[in-house]
């Protein structure tokens, strides 16, 4: 799948227009980023996609921090199986992408790892995220596979495409409790696609200022549509 932000360089990024077929090209200067799109080389705005770039580089900065920074996670305090507390750290799982602390009970003598909704899968948590953030800024799987290669985990384009599939509807469950805290200024848009060889209206609302997707609605038609969020 092919990225909405692809990245040339450190001061050149290509990002793909919503509306026509085609993209425009974001560069960053001595006085800023620009961008080829009528609205910021006539209007003087800073458009959609400058945005798209600057939040995209922003996400990417944090994500290879955070892969180089790797952190102990706080496990469990009862064993899996009994519920007991009396429980001491055994030794260390060696796996392809990292390692993952054992635990023996010292109750039922038996030992489990945790691994915090990640279990039975040959992959630190770190990992996986930093897979599933850098898909979300725009990398393609196949840039992910280059990246985790290059923090020493050994994955391939199938299995960063597997990892997407399984966690994507744990992260839609999650965000379905979340009440986002947004601004007063909204914005509506729509996208003109093809669903299943239909054509189709997607209709989508976003924050302003956090760029929170609050609502999207898929239509028939574009005039005579009842969107509400």
């Amino acid at each position: 799948m092919s990225s909405r932000v692809k990245r040339i360089d450190k001061h050149a990024y290509i990002v793909e227009s919503q509306s026509t077929i085609g993209h425009y090209d974001v560069l960053s200067t001595e006085l800023g980023w620009i961008c080829s799109c009528a609205d910021h080389m006539f209007r003087g705005v800073t458009c959609k996609h400058i945005y798209a770039v600057e939040f995209s580089l922003k996400l990417r900065n944090t994500v290879v921090a955070e892969a180089r920074r790797i952190e102990p996670i706080v496990y469990t305090n009862t064993c899996l199986y009994c519920k007991s507390s009396n429980i001491v750290k055994d030794g260390i799982r060696h796996i392809k992408c990292g390692d993952i602390q054992k635990f023996k009970c010292k109750d039922c003598i038996r030992y489990f790892t945790v691994n915090l909704g990640f279990e039975r899968i040959l992959a630190t948590p770190q990992i996986i995220t930093s897979a599933s953030q850098l898909y979300f800024t725009g990398e393609s799987i196949r840039n992910v596979q280059k990246f985790l290669k290059l923090q020493g985990a050994k994955v391939s384009h199938m299995g960063v495409y597997k990892w997407i599939g399984m966690y994507v509807g744990l992260m839609e469950k999650y965000l379905d409790k979340i009440t986002p805290n947004v601004s007063n200024v909204w914005r509506a848009d729509e996208l003109y696609l093809r669903v299943k060889g239909n054509n189709k209206y997607l209709f989508a609302l976003m924050d302003d200022e956090t760029r929170f997707w609050i609502a999207q609605q898929v239509s028939d038609r574009k005039h005579s549509s009842d969107i509400r969020p």
